[in-house]
């Protein structure tokens, strides 16, 4: 190889490292969370809190609603459960918020959702027409 091409070799080489090590910052690995064989230790401190959903639970049964009275108040932005047990199979839903699950004869089902639109809402079995609550979003 002459002089010219070793030099040229070389300069490549040289722009190739540079290159290779250019244009991203530098990345910093992941914290690990120190583990600990201490059964008292709190694992809670290495976790991120996850707001609880208020939880509503409906019983369809002998042809009515244990909540069908009832006007159950959620506060604007939280999270909701709503669980609906049923001795029908029919499709539970949410009106306004167009939410709807399917529970089985003798079965239950949930929707969660966050109750972002303020005011009154029926849930109901939509088949059977059946009122099971309303929901009073503010």
């Amino acid at each position: 190889m002459s002089r010219t091409s070793q030099v040229a070799a070389a300069a490549l080489f040289g722009a190739l490292v540079l290159a290779a090590g250019c244009g991203a910052p530098p990345t910093n690995p992941p914290a690990i969370a120190p583990t600990t064989n201490d059964p008292t230790a709190d694992s809670r401190a290495a976790t991120t809190a996850v707001p609880t959903a208020q939880v509503i639970a409906v019983t369809f049964a002998d042809g009515r609603s244990d909540r069908a009275a009832d006007r159950i108040a959620v506060p604007l932005g939280e999270a909701v459960e709503l669980t609906v047990t049923s001795d029908v199979a029919d499709e539970v839903h949410l009106h306004g918020y167009d939410r709807s699950a399917l529970v089985t004869a003798g079965g239950s089902a949930t929707l969660s959702f966050t109750a972002d639109i303020p005011g009154v809402f029926e849930i109901e079995l939509e088949e059977l027409g059946e009122p099971l609550a309303r929901l009073e979003v503010s």
